[in-house]
């Protein structure tokens, strides 16, 4: 299990703030239609919490697949601090995984297939920018104990409920 660095987090928070500065509208555009200007969001943010749970599996090809990816952005992030800024960098203060249990699992996938379909149709910069800014940030502690944690819980409970109607 791979577990995030300062660059890790430098990637993601970085995507973060690159897709609020594509994204806002300005003050006076967000006072006349503010739930209009920030349901533009909504697919980032959707595409953020895929991120997380793919991070979150710890076996099988989907745990690889976010391990390379959090792998990589570790690296790239590092890097980018050591020779670009000539700071230090070191493993970012989080946990190394949230729980899933059986049926997160079974829902983390189900979502994952659904990401994937949905690729070619409005496949954009921003959804990857979201994929990626979640696997980099899902596991610091901070962001762990707010989106991280519930996102967990949330995909055990409907797994729980899926995998139990089921049967």
């Amino acid at each position: 299990m791979i577990t995030p660095t300062l660059g890790a987090v430098l990637i993601g928070l970085g995507l973060l703030v690159w897709e609020l500065a594509k994204w806002y509208p300005g003050v006076k555009a967000l006072r006349a239609d503010a739930v209009g200007h920030l349901g533009d969001l909504l697919p980032f943010l959707l595409c953020w919490a895929i991120g997380a749970l793919t991070v979150m599996v710890v076996g099988g090809l989907v745990g690889w697949i976010g391990d390379t990816a959090l792998w990589g952005l570790n690296v790239f992030g590092d890097g980018l601090l050591v020779f670009g800024v000539g700071a230090q960098t070191g493993t970012a203060p989080g946990s190394t995984s949230a729980p899933l249990t059986e049926g997160g699992l079974f829902i983390t996938l189900l979502v994952l297939i659904v990401f994937l379909a949905r690729r070619g149709k409005g496949a954009t910069a921003s959804k990857w920018r979201g994929w990626a800014s979640g696997v980099g940030l899902a596991l610091t502690g901070s962001i762990a104990r707010y989106a991280a944690v519930p996102l967990a819980s949330a995909a055990n409970l409907a797994g729980a409920w899926l995998t139990g109607m089921l049967r």
